[in-house]
């Protein structure tokens, strides 16, 4: 099992919008959170040990709820989704996070 938190980009017709995706793998099951447009929402899908996977949850935007499906690729370092709604299609990509990433400890002199 292991879990990363992502800085996401998801592509729009009105520009990008920016959140966190925090994952998590448990063999062949991924779930976590999805947080984009200010409201955090859960997703769950399957996975294989390649990172390629199939997800599904909720968008909520300011005007409405939009379900979806994605597949894509996710990894202990990046992932790629494309997420399919109802009418519409969105690219969503990131990395790993910076503050999942532990700091350095400091050597003693």
């Amino acid at each position: 099992m292991w879990n990363c938190l992502y800085d996401i980009t998801m592509q729009t017709p009105i520009g990008n919008r920016y959140g966190s995706m925090n994952v998590t793998v448990n063999q062949n099951h991924v779930d976590g959170i999805l947080t984009i447009l200010k409201k955090a929402t859960p997703f769950d899908g399957s996975i294989c040990e390649d990172g390629n996977c199939r997800i599904s949850g909720q968008l909520i935007t300011l005007m409405r709820t939009i379900p979806y499906d994605a597949v894509g690729r996710i990894t202990k370092s990046s992932l790629w989704l494309i997420l399919k709604g109802e009418q519409e299609t969105f690219e969503v990509s990131g990395s790993v996070s910076d503050s999942n990433v532990s700091a350095p400890k400091e050597q003693a002199l």
